[in-house]
């Protein structure tokens, strides 16, 4: 049995994955590797959040702190203020942005301490689910996350209804009334 070739490259030996494949999936093999890259493996325990204060480890920008803005969980990115700075045009002018930095490059730093420090989850007492610091044992609370919502769009106070109305029974006055005029046809009928 003899090794395939590649009909426009001769000269190159097919793979033994390549070889189990018919033409069409030899094709979008090929593609896929050329187009995408690889995909990231998808961190399944993030013990990072918005609002922590974390060190960069590694990198250009190596050294120094600031706090996450946002999370990019799908590339397993973190964007950190004032970190990883880049230029962008937006509107016609400069404008430096914060950039991703890989998960691996950050490094939670300790409240007590202040120097960098690995996570582990731990559960209390009552049961509820903590981030405690390996170095020095501290409890490390999850910022509010409230702070990094959108803010909601102010409410027409002309068009919304109050509570009051929105909860005041409508239909069994209305089967009433209509009782009642039924009552009164009825009885007219009757004379």
């Amino acid at each position: 049995a003899g090794l395939l070739w590649h009909r426009r490259c001769p000269w190159r030996k097919l793979s033994t994955m390549e070889q189990m494949l018919n033409g069409f999936e030899r094709m979008m093999l090929r593609k896929s590797l050329r187009i995408n890259k690889r995909l990231p493996i998808k961190i399944k325990d993030w013990k990072l959040f918005r609002g922590d204060q974390v060190l960069v480890i590694s990198g250009t920008a190596k050294g120094e702190t600031g706090k996450i803005m946002a999370l990019e969980k799908f590339q397993n990115r973190v964007f950190v203020e004032g970190v990883n700075l880049n230029r962008r045009v937006r509107n016609g002018k400069f404008v430096l942005v914060e950039s991703g930095i890989h998960y691996s490059n950050v490094s939670l730093l300790d409240p007590e301490t202040g120097k960098p420090t690995r996570v582990k989850w731990r559960y209390t007492e009552e049961g509820e689910k903590v981030r405690i610091a390996v170095k020095s044992g501290a409890l490390i609370p999850i910022p509010d996350q409230k702070e990094f919502e959108p803010p909601l769009p102010p409410t027409n106070k002309d068009k919304d209804t109050s509570l009051e109305l929105a909860e005041k029974d409508t239909y069994s006055e209305a089967k009433e009334a209509a009782a009642a005029s039924d009552d009164i046809v009825v009885a007219e009928e009757i004379k």
